[in-house]
C-alpha cells in the first residue's frame, strides 16, 4: 500500500501552545517518517512532539493526550531547529481503526512561529 503525508500547519503565538489534530483514521496504519522544518530565526525555541491518540482533543495550555512518538526511542520528547529540516524515519503500529495523529508545539520565544511538520503513514489494510 502506498505511503500517505499528513500535513500539519499553524502558527503558534509567543509563550503559547497549539495542538494540530489529523482527520480520523478510519483504518490501520503504520507511522513511517515524523518530519518537521523550522524557519531560521527559530533558535531552537520551537518544541515539536507528535502524537498517536484515541481521542481528537487539541489543548492549547498542555501536551495532549496519546502516546508521545519520540518517546518510544530517545531520550528527548520533541524536536527543536534553526534554518534545518528533521526527518525521523519511524516504525510504529497503530492496529485499530479509529484513530488521531497529533502535532504539538510549544513555542518559548517571544516571537509567533510557524509550524511545519509532516506525518509520513503506511495504511495497513486487512487481506
Amino acid at each position: 500500500m502506498a505511503e500517505v503525508t499528513l500535513p500539519f500547519n499553524g502558527s503558534v503565538s509567543a509563550g503559547s501552545q497549539l495542538t494540530l489534530v489529523s482527520k480520523r483514521l478510519n483504518f490501520p496504519f503504520t507511522v513511517k517518517k515524523l518530519i518537521a522544518s523550522f524557519a531560521l530565526g527559530t533558535d531552537r525555541t520551537l518544541e515539536i512532539s507528535y502524537f498517536l491518540s484515541r481521542d481528537n482533543s487539541a489543548p492549547t495550555t498542555t501536551k495532549p493526550s496519546g502516546l508521545n512518538l519520540l518517546s518510544l526511542y530517545g531520550e528527548d520528547t520533541f524536536l527543536t531547529g534553526d534554518d534545518d529540516k528533521k526527518e525521523f524515519p519511524h516504525s510504529v503500529d497503530m492496529p485499530e481503526s479509529g484513530s488521531y495523529i497529533k502535532v504539538h508545539a510549544n513555542n518559548t520565544d517571544t516571537f509567533t512561529h510557524t509550524i511545519d511538520a509532516q506525518v509520513i503513514i503506511e495504511p495497513n489494510h486487512a487481506s
